[in-house]
């Protein structure tokens, strides 16, 4: 079989493409976000074309939107890339900060392993400690029972303890980009928390990671050259305009490219975009009623993200939590947590030698990253935070550059929008068609759910069981 790659955009990446901006231009770079990500610039410190004309960007490397890779060696994104013999260069998180009551509370080497959270009294600790091992301990099977069931009920069935409560519903909102636990999955966060103790990982032990540089761009880049290497193409600037179906079955495409419009003739079409766009090229009427007002539905989930470029070192923990620095009393959905981390002390590559690069981000509904007072009143909490608690911050920080995106996970992790409520990788109405997304049929989030829902979509084309063939237990499900 030959695979023929289309990429709307001028690069490979979608979501994955990556910036070391002396290589870009202002117009170029908000393009290409807008374009691939879903993201847009909102403001920055100085503002853009004096970040660039200045060269304060200059040796900085960051993302569009915020990355980290679970479980980073032993994750699904490197275990199917070293299955292809392309594995990736990971710099894993091995310090953590948990603020709580004014202090920071630092781990290092997963030093909080058996519930060591000092913050917590003995109760707290015997009850997070008991719901830890609930989670790590069940099946994939009974994890996915609880998919359509909120970790706010969830948890309020197994514990009243506050702090217990607090530090799930915070870790939650790291694992699921949703802020209120009423909104989250229980199964899909369950199987994300079972999938890092089970791995051997922790907050402050690869729990997640970063790649080297060129950044996240090399995921994609590294499957187009598995796809070349074996006979396939990769064309840019492609965008299809439509999925050709005849009698329920797949024909080809029709593609808007540089030299016109050209039809591709195929028997097999393999969907990577978002699934709540996918009714802009696959015209709906192949498709029952029922399905296309489900997939209409879907709301996705989106982040304010900022980027601190500091002149000397500040930040000594690689990755940070706040569990609040906003809330409904000032018109969010719910509590407004706080994350960021020490992108540079990761991966000393992603900033000039002495300098610091702090990536940080807060959890928005797609409603909210629309709502201009809500974004800026967020960023103005997250740097208020970072000038109060970190002596030196304010004198240390050349620049900052703010963006936000409604969609860094397309199709939130919540109930009635996980497991059986995704649209199946081989779809049951139009024969040939697939669909390989983060927001398909897959669990977890992100990388490492773009990476299963293509694994589960080439067992289903392939009729061979990839799934099982490349991934550990607890990356399966």
């Amino acid at each position: 079989m030959k695979v023929l790659v289309l990429e709307k955009a001028s690069r490979v990446g979608g979501r994955d493409i990556s910036f070391r901006l002396q290589d870009e231009d202002p117009e170029t770079y908000r393009k290409a976000i807008n374009d691939a990500a879903h993201t847009w610039y909102v403001k920055s410190e100085p503002g853009l074309q004096e970040l660039f004309r200045q060269g304060l960007l200059d040796g900085y490397s960051f993302e569009a939107g915020i990355h980290t890779l679970m479980v980073t060696e032993k994750g699904r994104t490197n275990t199917c890339l070293s299955y292809l013999g392309k594995p990736l260069t990971l710099y894993p998180a091995i310090s953590a900060g948990w603020w709580h009551g004014g202090k920071l509370y630092r781990f290092e080497n997963g030093s909080e392993r058996g519930g060591n959270f000092p913050w917590m009294d003995e109760k707290g600790r015997a009850e997070t400690g008991k719901i830890n091992s609930l989670m790590v301990r069940m099946s994939a099977q009974e994890a996915h029972s609880y998919d359509h069931i909120s970790l706010k009920e969830w948890m309020e069935a197994r514990t009243d303890n506050n702090n217990t409560k607090e530090f799930h519903y915070v870790n939650a909102t790291m694992n699921c980009t949703i802020n209120d636990p009423a909104n989250i999955s229980a199964g899909d966060n369950i199987l994300m928390n079972r999938a890092v103790a089970r791995a051997g990982k922790r907050f402050s032990f690869g729990g997640c990671s970063t790649p080297g540089l060129p950044g996240f761009v090399q995921i994609p880049l590294s499957f187009c050259d598995v796809i070349k290497e074996n006979g396939g193409r990769v064309v840019t600037r492609a965008r299809v305009k439509e999925v050709l179906i005849e009698a329920g079955r797949v024909k080809g495409v029709l593609v808007d490219m540089e030299g016109g419009e050209e039809k591709i003739d195929c028997p097999v079409v393999i969907n990577s975009g978002l699934v709540n766009e996918m009714f802009q090229y696959i015209p709906e009427k192949h498709f029952p009623y029922t399905f296309v007002k489900r997939v209409k539905g879907f709301w996705s989930a989106g982040i304010g993200a900022v980027y601190f470029g500091l002149d000397r070192k500040i930040v000594q923990e690689h990755l940070t939590f706040i569990p609040k620095i906003a809330g409904r009393e000032h018109g969010f959905d719910s509590d407004v947590r706080m994350g960021f981390w020490d992108s540079s002390g990761m991966d000393p590559q992603r900033a000039p030698a002495g300098k610091q690069l702090v990536d940080a981000y807060v959890s928005l509904t797609d409603k909210e990253a629309h709502n201009p007072e809500l974004v800026n009143l967020a960023y103005d909490r997250m740097l208020a935070f970072m000038t109060e608690h970190y002596p030196g911050f304010k004198e240390a920080l050349s620049w900052t550059l703010y963006t936000v995106s409604d969609s860094l996970v397309p199709v939130a992790q919540a109930p009635f929008q996980v497991g059986d409520a995704r649209p199946r990788a081989k779809s049951p109405h139009v024969k040939g068609l697939y669909l390989a997304s983060d927001s398909s049929e897959c669990s977890m989030a992100a990388n490492d759910a773009a990476v299963h829902a293509g694994i589960i979509a080439a067992s289903r084309v392939s009729n061979r069981d990839y799934v099982s063939e490349i991934l550990p237990e607890y990356s399966r499900y």
